[in-house]
């Protein structure tokens, strides 16, 4: 696995992370922030090729843990999500885990809206406690984005897994939309 990992997470894990370029991400990339909503800390992870988020309580966390904690999180939400075994393993292995710098500014910024949007829906129903896990990550999940394609996140990844790669590639490298002939 590769978690890329914001300052935060890295300061919170005491860990160094590596500076791996790769110009693709690869299927088990994953990004990772560290967010406080009502005072209680939350680990967000993003996916980096289809921006499938989730989030999972971050108090106690440890580097010797993190790995695990992710596993059994990501593991729970894409089976919530109806996706398979055989998805599953697609975008989860069981290691090594190597840390490295958080550098696409689009997957970032993805992760900064849906910590605003969380933050949003916590305030306007009043508390965490009124939103359960599968909630929280319809935030992220069912929320169009621009980085692939104007699609939802959990939709994006179905379209992935089914064809091993993004059917709308050239939205996801460059962010904006081919041009068409004729128009």
């Amino acid at each position: 696995m590769i978690f890329r990992a914001t300052q935060k997470v890295s300061s919170k894990l005491r860990i160094a992370c590596t500076a791996i370029v790769d110009s693709h991400p690869s299927m088990v990339e994953w990004y990772c922030n560290l967010i406080t909503v009502r005072r209680r800390q939350f680990f967000l992870f993003t996916h980096a090729s289809s921006l499938f988020s989730f989030w999972a309580p971050a108090a106690g966390s440890t580097r010797d843990d993190f790995g695990q904690v992710f596993r059994q999180h990501a593991t729970d939400t894409l089976r919530d999500y109806g996706f398979t075994n055989a998805d599953t393993a697609k975008v989860i292995d069981d290691g090594p885990d190597a840390f490295a710098k958080a550098t696409d500014r689009g997957v970032i910024g993805s992760m900064v809206d849906y910590t605003k949007m969380l933050r949003h829906a916590v305030d306007y129903e009043g508390g965490l406690e009124r939103r359960g896990p599968r909630a929280m990550n319809d935030i992220a999940n069912d929320s169009p984005m621009r980085k692939i394609g104007m699609e939802s996140p959990a939709e994006y990844l179905r379209q992935v897994l089914r064809a091993e790669s993004p059917h709308n590639i050239t939205v996801h490298r460059t962010g904006a939309r081919a041009a068409r002939s004729g128009r």
